[in-house]
């Protein structure tokens, strides 16, 4: 081994592990912002589902409102069946 062969040994090494020093710290960056992108979307998903529970319930008060209501009560009467005593 001439000292050629050696500095190109040397240059190789230092050049790959400030390649891997570079990709750690890129790799580093993209984790951190996907942690925060899930922690954005789980946020998000807990609020449609809140908002969807709501939504819900008032559907089911409005129905049970109409329901009680006197015109959907004309309109879609009940049949009552005479019972013989």
């Amino acid at each position: 081994m001439t000292m050629d062969n050696f500095a190109q040994m040397q240059i190789f090494f230092f050049i790959s592990s400030v390649g891997f020093i570079i990709l750690g710290i890129l790799a580093a960056i993209f984790l951190f912002y996907l942690v925060r992108a899930a922690n954005t979307f789980s946020e998000i998903m807990s609020k449609i589902e809140k908002d969807i529970e709501k939504i819900g319930d008032t559907t089911k008060e409005m129905v049970h409102d109409m329901k009680d209501s006197l015109f959907f009560n004309f309109l879609f009467r009940k049949n009552k069946k005479h019972h013989k005593d």
